[in-house]
């Protein structure tokens, strides 16, 4: 680790998926430090943002350990400086209703999900407060609204929106901006494993749900998390970014010209 002039952003989860999509894109104009539990391919986002031309710090980390965290934040910025923006994007997927879920896995579900949101929070605020930084952490449209068969993924999702609206109250007033971005199906290694258990007409049922008729790419949710980065009066948002989805009610039938009155 090498400290560089450029503003330090912290991002969980940057091992895969969004959180190394946004890790990359931020690397543009941040020093980035990566977090993530899975080794190997955080080194791989580590590599690939050093190719691009930027000097990434990498740690092997558990978001639900505050003591982990904290000593991320600690060793992170002796080398590099303050944080001034972080993003919590570590998360996992657990499936299963009130009587299919064990204890163990409710548990977990909610200590990843929604308690690794609040010890990212924990342990980088007061560098937010000083830095007049940003914090944003990426929920789900689960975070808003019900999904069959995912209790514990919903019931974590909208506390992550419960909390960021909190952070957005609490520490608004002393200049941290807090928003939260809940993203519909996104081409992730979490998707690809949930689609890998369903049928291609379940894919395509999901996919057709969607008006604009297809999934995310990591790299378009990146986007909005550079826009609230930069952003210096976005606070308290929960934005939907799910190419409306969760609008309102959608058949699918595509939109015939016929329909504009005359």
């Amino acid at each position: 680790m090498t400290s560089t002039n450029k503003p330090v952003a912290l991002v969980t989860g940057a091992a895969g998926g969004i959180g190394r999509a946004t890790a990359l894109n931020l690397s543009r104009t941040h020093t980035v430090i990566l977090v993530d539990r899975d080794q190997n391919q955080l080194e791989k986002s580590a590599n690939l943002i050093s190719e691009a031309g930027g000097s990434p710090a990498a740690f092997v980390a558990d978001v639900t350990d505050l003591n982990s965290m904290q000593g991320v934040v600690r060793d992170g910025e002796a080398f590099l400086g303050p944080i001034s923006a972080a993003i919590a994007c570590a998360g996992i997927e657990v499936q299963g209703s009130v009587l299919d879920l064990t204890l163990e896995e409710w548990n977990r579900s909610l200590a990843v999900n929604l308690t690794g949101s609040f010890v990212t929070a924990k342990t980088t605020m007061k560098s937010l407060i000083a830095s007049n930084g940003t914090f944003t952490a990426i929920a789900s449209d689960a975070g808003t609204n019900g999904a069959q068969g995912y209790s514990a993924y919903v019931a974590a999702k909208h506390g992550v929106v419960g909390l960021i609206r909190c952070l957005a109250l609490d520490f608004g007033p002393a200049g941290v901006r807090s928003n939260v971005i809940c993203p519909g199906f996104v081409e992730t290694p979490m998707a690809r494993r949930l689609f890998a258990q369903s049928s291609e007409d379940e894919v395509q049922f999901y996919k057709s749900s969607v008006p604009l008729g297809r999934f995310a790419k990591p790299e378009e949710i990146a986007e909005t998390v550079r826009h609230f980065v930069e952003s210096t009066y976005a606070n308290g948002n929960v934005y939907a970014i799910d190419g409306g989805a969760t609008a309102g009610y959608f058949v699918g039938e595509p939109f015939q010209q016929t329909h504009v009155a005359s």
